[in-house]
């Protein structure tokens, strides 16, 4: 095609749009920003957004030699793109307009790129085997080792069965040899699964291994037990009005957690709770002292909490019991009545913190109300709140 050489300056400017990554220190990527051919050389596709009333476009490519540019290629098309396979190296590259009676126009400015060496990567194993989201820390770091781990390689654990939700580090630090990497993952987006590593290179060359788990690292029954100290505040009921005080301040309890399921959203499990309270009061109106020994036994379904440390959680709780009230007896000037002995039935529900000092002790605090089911009426609620410490099997 041959065109006339005197100077035209188009109408429009030529505005170019590159969709490549196609600036110093950046790499080629994507379907669309090259292709391999047959016997594996690289095709790199340059684009730019097309005009209007355009006959053709000049495409002039200059690389890097030293503080010089040289030109090496060029060449006119029809289209909005031009395909070249470049060695590595930095480039520039401009594009000129001719319009439909081959009039010059305006040469764009010039738009640098590189061309890296595309080099195949390859896991040869990883560690930890597993990533166990019951384990404190905010962060979980992947470890892989491997061949031609470049700058800039894209990380994700693909979960097997799936064609997407793949989970991508927030970091990933390649070591200067390129034969290892650190990936470190945040546990708020890690789900239970099995998983495949998918590394991909700049320049879209990729490769996988696995298997890789996710999960919790007790898959049996977790044991949790605590004692400490919880008095009685009553709350109504016909018979508190015989002790005439706001708190029993004599009190313990023991407690046995079994926890049998385990997921991101939470854990599930029983707990069996006894307990021990002492009611004295003295009423100086009518002349009495009234005192009794409460024993408890609840069984409550318990759901578990954890932050995001692992080191702290809440507990909550509801279920049901019975309360043995013994040696219950009033005390007159003129002697005291005949020991009874009295067993009710009663719903309790609360809620706990737990703080793991250092595992596996731990510390906790919380309250409990329960309902009683007497021959009183109205029958009488109270709130236990209590402090103890506890230790995780």
């Amino acid at each position: 095609m041959t065109h006339r050489n005197a100077p035209y300056l188009s109408p429009f400017t030529l505005f170019l749009t590159v969709l490549l990554y196609f600036t110093v220190n950046t790499h080629l990527s994507g379907q669309e920003d090259y292709r391999v051919e047959e016997d594996g050389r690289f095709v790199q596709i340059l684009r730019w957004q097309a005009e209007k009333n355009v006959l053709c476009y000049e495409v002039e490519i200059e690389k890097q030699n030293g503080l010089i540019w040289e030109k090496t290629l060029s060449g006119e098309v029809e289209t909005d793109f031009f395909e070249v396979s470049l060695v590595p190296g930095i480039y520039r590259y401009r594009v000129r307009v001719y319009d439909l009676l081959g009039r010059q126009g305006t040469a764009a400015d010039w738009i640098q790129f590189q061309v890296h060496l595309a080099k195949q990567p390859e896991i040869v194993r990883f560690s930890p085997q597993a990533f166990y989201l019951d384990e404190g820390g905010l962060s979980r770091v992947l470890n892989i080792s491997g061949r031609n781990l470049t700058e800039g390689i894209e990380v994700s654990l693909q979960k097997q069965g799936m064609q997407e939700g793949g989970i991508r580090p927030e970091t990933v630090i390649v070591e200067r040899s390129e034969e290892g990497l650190q990936a470190f993952f945040n546990v708020e987006h890690l789900n239970e699964g099995h998983y495949t590593i998918y590394a991909v290179n700049p320049g879209g060359l990729n490769t996988s291994l696995g298997t890789f788990r996710i999960a919790f690292s007790k898959a049996a029954i977790d044991f949790y037990v605590s004692a400490g100290y919880r008095p009685l505040v009553p709350l109504y009921g016909l018979i508190n009005e015989l002790f005439e005080t706001d708190i029993f301040p004599l009190g313990s309890y023991g407690r046995l957690s079994l926890i049998f399921s385990k997921r991101k959203w939470g854990s599930l499990g029983v707990e069996l709770e006894p307990s021990w309270n002492y009611f004295h009061a003295k009423n100086d109106s009518y002349g009495y002292k009234v005192q009794a020994h409460m024993f408890g036994g609840t069984l409550t379904g318990v759901y578990q909490q954890w932050f995001s440390s692992r080191k702290m959680g809440l507990s909550f709780r509801i279920g049901s019991g019975l309360y043995p009230i013994m040696d219950y007896y009033f005390t007159y000037n003129t002697g005291k009545t005949e020991p009874t002995a009295i067993l009710v039935p009663l719903v309790s529900t609360g809620v706990s913190f737990q703080w793991f000092i250092r595992k596996p002790f731990f510390v906790e605090a919380g309250g409990n109300y329960i309902h009683m089911f007497t021959v009183d009426d109205p029958s009488p609620g109270y709130l236990l709140p209590f402090i103890g410490a506890g230790w995780h099997f």
